[in-house]
């Protein structure tokens, strides 16, 4: 990998309350090659965006002009999430630079950088954890926002998700449902890819509630689910 290139796949999460900062920071990754970034301004929104979206790293400015500072959230990613996080801030002096080091960044880059600078301390802080990633969250679950909660659903309870529009409806063992503002593709990644399998646009299903798997249709219980045209490959040995 080139030191101007990030992995397509990191999901880079930016925590900057100077809007026009965190959309060149974006778009210095995009260039990049990065293709999941989210922005937040608070302590607040990030612990949130982390809790559903299990970012590879956080970009984070020390002052965030809010009760809470960047420090914060860099104490709450070192002990809690153990996410790489860089701090990337105006403020050099030897002060803030000695209460941010307790809290262990990946790196910290002072405001104005060069975009190089900033890419390669990124690809430095991915490799270096790289083979020491512990999961925020246990492969078990599931978490999702509905309405201001924050909620985690045990994977094993989950018997298909239908996308419609916006929204997804995640149908539960015991005929409950939950309608989330999130994306069947996004959903998906944070799923099991041994039990989850996507069978057409609108659906994902858990193999282990199919009981008939048909030429153009899967029986997950007793709700019949189309197959769409090119998912056929996805479903062979769906009951295996």
């Amino acid at each position: 990998m080139s030191e101007n290139t990030l992995p397509a796949n990191a999901n880079v999460l930016i925590v900057e309350d100077e809007f026009i900062i965190a959309e060149t920071i974006a778009e210095i990754l995009a260039n990049a090659g990065c293709q999941h970034i989210r922005i937040v301004a608070t302590v607040a929104e990030a612990v949130t965006e982390i809790e559903l979206h299990k970012p590879t790293i956080v970009l984070t400015d020390i002052n965030l002009g809010q009760a809470q500072s960047g420090v914060d959230l860099g104490e709450v990613l070192h002990t809690k999430y153990h996410i790489p996080f860089i701090y990337i801030t105006s403020h050099s002096s030897p002060d803030v630079l000695n209460k941010a080091k307790h809290t262990r960044p990946n790196a910290y880059i002072v405001k104005p950088f060069k975009n190089q600078d900033l890419l390669i301390a990124i690809a430095l802080a991915l490799f270096n954890v790289s083979e020491h990633t512990t999961p925020i969250l246990s492969m078990h679950e599931l978490v999702i926002k509905e309405g201001r909660a924050i909620i985690k659903l045990d994977c094993a309870t989950i018997t298909y998700l239908e996308t419609e529009g916006n929204y997804t409806t995640i149908y539960l063992h015991n005929t409950n449902r939950r309608v989330v503002r999130i994306s069947l593709a996004e959903l998906q990644q944070q799923l099991p890819t041994a039990t989850f399998v996507r069978i057409h646009k609108s659906y994902l299903i858990n193999k282990n509630y199919v009981t008939q798997v048909n030429s153009s249709s899967v029986i997950v219980n007793t709700i019949e689910l189309p197959i769409g045209r090119t998912h056929q490959q996805e479903v062979q040995g769906v009951l295996k």
